[in-house]
């Protein structure tokens, strides 16, 4: 009798696991959205720079990377390149998507760079409290020609990788 209580328990726990598994997964991605919501500062970013939620027929960029202060977030934005300025989304808070007015847009680097296979080709620097930066395609850079200042451009030689993180230290510290 003891054994097929045993053998019962087993059969269910051996159900059992793969769910709650499942569960733990949801709930740690949900938590570390939540919390990456909360640390970078969203919530004021949504404040001052709303979005609407409808979707518009300019090409969306997914999974660009930016930086919130002093938080790097790989692929975590979808941008959109719209009339009034850049729509992102982020991974973590998808339902806040902010608007930045193009005549916000304080700085735009260009650069030919490439590192481990991956191009920082367009950085967009955006007025905030804090430093606020999006990687953009190459193929971006007519239609932010056309809306930013001639003088927020300035573009980068960077001809070996120590040099590139030269560059961006400098620029980390100069936040």
């Amino acid at each position: 009798m003891t054994n097929t209580m045993l053998a019962e328990s087993n059969h269910v726990a051996a159900i059992l696991f793969p769910f709650l598994l499942v569960a733990f997964a949801v709930l740690w991605m949900w938590g570390f959205k939540a919390l990456s919501a909360k640390t970078s500062g969203w919530k004021a970013l949504v404040e001052k720079y709303p979005a609407s939620e409808i979707e518009r027929s300019e090409d969306i960029f997914k999974n660009v990377n930016g930086d919130i202060g002093s938080t790097r977030f790989n692929r975590a934005f979808d941008v959109q390149l719209v009339e009034e300025g850049i729509r992102v989304s982020p991974s973590f808070a998808r339902r806040f998507p902010i608007l930045i007015p193009w005549s916000k847009i304080t700085e735009v680097t260009m650069s030919e760079a490439h590192v481990m296979g991956h191009e920082q080709n367009i950085l967009l620097k955006a007025e905030w409290e804090k430093p606020l930066h999006f990687s953009l395609p190459q193929k971006t850079l007519p239609a932010i020609q056309a809306k930013v200042a001639a003088d927020h451009f300035r573009k980068i030689e960077i001809g070996s990788l120590p040099e590139l993180f030269r560059e961006r230290l400098k620029n980390r510290n100069s936040r």
